[in-house]
């Protein structure tokens, strides 16, 4: 990733930055940033709101900014301990300890958190590393040139466009309206791939459905790629269905976004369960341990936040990706690990599929299928929110690493 200087800011500044994040990310702030030998810079709201209406979970925040950029420290032991000592000594019923360091964090300091919440019940703390921290700013554009804080733009039509090796691929594109979606677009057309582009307001009229039906046929695919995402309430038609599972079966290489496996297990699609690679987990016998209490996230795992035990899906979620956790060709070429904000499904692998990359806390990114001389790859990622106003942004846009991933999928399926 690439990162802002943060350490052009004064301790104040970098306050007031970490409150203007907050309340720009939908938190509500109680206090603005001040002096308190309690442990706490500012006092800040969240709500979580989930697909049941009824359901909600209120977390007060004793908010900690730590500003190391600039020092070459990192968040140790020593600052866990003190911070954890004010947090239990003055912290309410609801409260939670969040931690936003510009640099990261040791690992003595993430035992010493472990530690902490497992022997005392209730205790929740969350910490934003540097790159979580970046991840958040580069959705909001206005605050990084409020403090000054440019971040370099993301070619990610160079990485893509290495394509061009494989030639004019002729692919099907079935699209949603995701930035992400649209991004690939442009990718694979700067990669001179021969694309039809199929979006949703097509395949869900009737009548343009029949047409586009009529003109796909007549093409002989490589490649098909289908989102859902924002779309995924509009189930795809039979037609459609019957495209995806024609020009598989003529050899065309698969690539699959979130939510087809969430809509076969509300029971659509039954044609494509026995190609796509992954399951739906279900949250209430899940082995990642979905509790209320573990709905602010497990800081050991990238701050990552876990969704509540109802909806088996996540939106606009932080996560990290380890290249050393993923198999090669797939993590080739990324040399660090890098967060994304992103929605993307609760997964099982099926017993004849592959996983070859997921994030710091286990779940799948990508899984794959190999049979026949026929690749499926499941890339679980999107670009829904349909709980959150505030857009999520596309990965290719804002992390190099995602866009040299996307292309080592798109080389695996083409090779």
């Amino acid at each position: 990733m690439t990162f802002p200087s943060y350490e052009r800011l004064d301790w104040k500044n970098f306050e007031r930055l970490c409150a203007d994040l907050l309340e720009a990310e939908g938190f509500i702030i109680e206090s603005e940033p001040f002096v308190d030998r309690k442990g706490a810079d500012l006092i800040a709201v969240e709500i979580y709101q989930s697909h049941e209406p009824t359901r909600q979970v209120r977390k007060r925040w004793r908010v900690q900014c730590k500003h190391y950029a600039g020092s070459g420290r990192n968040l140790g032991r020593k600052e866990i301990e003190e911070a954890l000592f004010n947090y239990g000594a003055n912290r309410g019923p609801d409260d939670g300890l969040f931690l936003i360091v510009d640099t990261d964090y040791t690992e003595s300091a993430k035992e010493t958190v472990d530690q902490y919440t497992t022997i005392n019940p209730g205790a929740i703390v969350t910490i934003w590393n540097q790159r979580q921290l970046t991840t958040r700013l580069e959705r909001h554009p206005h605050l990084l040139a409020r403090y000054n804080l440019p971040i370099a733009d993301v070619d990610y039509l160079s990485a893509i466009s290495s394509l061009k090796r494989f030639g004019n691929v002729r692919t099907l594109l079935i699209s949603d309206q995701s930035p992400l979606a649209h991004n690939l677009t442009s990718g694979l057309r700067a990669a001179g791939f021969d694309l039809t582009f199929l979006p949703f307001w097509n395949y869900t009229d009737l009548v343009r459905m029949e047409l586009s039906r009529s003109a796909v046929l007549l093409k002989d695919y490589r490649l098909v790629i289908c989102f859902l995402g924002d779309s995924f309430g509009f189930p795809l038609p039979s037609g459609l269905i019957e495209i995806i599972l024609r020009c598989h079966n003529n050899g065309a290489a698969l690539l699959l976004f979130p939510f087809l496996a969430w809509s076969i297990n509300r029971g659509l699609y039954s044609q494509l369960e026995k190609i796509i690679p992954v399951e739906l987990q279900d949250p209430t016998t899940s082995p990642f341990g979905f509790t209320v209490d573990m709905v602010a996230g497990s800081y050991r795992h990238g701050d990552f936040r876990w969704l509540l035990a109802f909806d088996s899906f996540a939106e606009d979620q932080y996560v990290e990706f380890d290249p050393a956790e993923g198999h090669l060709p797939f993590c080739e070429g990324i040399n660090s690990r890098f967060g994304i904000s992103h929605s993307f499904e609760y997964l099982t692998v099926r017993k004849t599929a592959e996983l070859v990359w997921a994030d710091t806390t286990g779940n799948p990114l990508i899984v794959i299928n190999h049979s026949e001389g026929k690749k499926v790859c499941y890339l679980n990622t999107c670009g829904h929110s349909c709980m959150n106003l505030i857009p999520i942004s596309s990965p290719l846009e804002v992390t190099p690493q995602f866009g040299v991933l996307v292309r080592n999928v798109l080389e695996w399926l083409l090779d």
